[in-house]
């Protein structure tokens, strides 16, 4: 790629990404006409459209949308590389991006971001909730660097590192402040009241019905949850009983609003782990990386 491709291509994805020439324009600080040559000379290499105009501005084509997901892996992966030899000795420099589920970034990783940056306050965090699968091709695309999640997590990249960092329990709770008419000793007594479980798709709540299973039952939720803080507020008000984290219940229990119950462990518990690519791997997201690993098994 020249030069004159490689600024055809930077044209092109911020048309792309703000769909206004004149947008564009003020962004790059160059002139309406000099973007709309821009954008016929790359059309005219590439030999098809790459934006049809409407009454809102620009739209991308069907072309223009699968160049986009090569051409924007290309610049994170330029981007990647320039700060990887910028940071190549530095430990207190640069901005980690990290993908996390809504429950571990607020729960988990809060407090180990807050310490690592007293260590190193030069270092920046950006934090991402999204699905696994989201924050999986983000990771494969570098735009960003690390993703904390639950096993089981696929990727297919041969870059691609994993780290077990901590295991967290589960439970079943319920607001006994509410509820307090509520006796469950056996897992045969959740039958009896409304249950606020995890998504049926999820990892979590697939293990947790495969548990149940084995001792033929079933369990049957009124709702179902999509996040952890959604089903906070449901176990909160009385609606029910949640299954999620017990550290979670536990890092909120302060006024012992909550009671849990375990069955002396005989749910399943779940994995979290680090997994980055090792290609651009930076000083510092190497170090936060074994920092958070050091102190989870603390």
């Amino acid at each position: 790629m020249d030069n004159r491709d490689f600024n055809l291509y930077k044209i092109f994805l911020t048309l792309y990404e703000l769909k206004s020439i004149s947008k564009t324009a003020n962004k790059l600080y160059v002139s309406q006409p000099a973007i709309s040559y821009s954008l016929k000379e790359l059309e005219s290499q590439l030999g098809y459209s790459l934006f049809y105009r409407n009454s809102k501005g620009i739209e991308p084509t069907i072309e223009a949308m699968e160049l986009y997901s090569y051409i924007s892996t290309a610049f994170n992966i330029i981007k990647s590389g320039e700060e990887h030899v910028t940071n190549l000795n530095s430990l207190n420099i640069g901005t980690i991006r990290i993908g996390a589920h809504s429950y571990i970034a607020s729960y988990y990783l809060c407090d180990f971001i807050c310490e690592f940056r007293k260590l190193y306050p030069g270092v920046k965090f950006e934090v991402i909730c999204k699905s696994t699968t989201d924050l999986i091709d983000l990771l494969d695309t570098r735009k960003i660097d690390l993703v904390i999640g639950q096993l089981p997590i696929s990727i297919n990249n041969k870059a691609a590192c994993k780290k077990m960092l901590t295991t967290f329990n589960s439970c079943f709770v319920y607001n006994k402040k509410l509820l307090h008419n509520y006796k469950i000793e056996t897992p045969e007594d959740l039958t009896k009241y409304p249950l606020i479980l995890p998504n049926a798709k999820s990892s979590f709540r697939i293990k947790l019905d495969e548990t149940f299973e084995r001792r033929n039952l079933k369990l049957n939720s009124i709702v179902e949850a999509w996040t952890v803080e959604f089903m906070l507020e449901m176990i909160k008000k009385g609606a029910g009983i949640g299954f999620c984290a017990k550290n979670v219940v536990d890092s909120i229990n302060d006024d012992d609003t909550f009671e849990t119950v375990t069955f002396d462990n005989i749910l399943p518990t779940m994995d979290i782990c680090a997994v980055y690519l090792n290609d651009f791997e930076r000083p510092v997201l190497t170090k936060f990386v074994e920092f958070l690993s050091e102190k989870s098994n603390n």
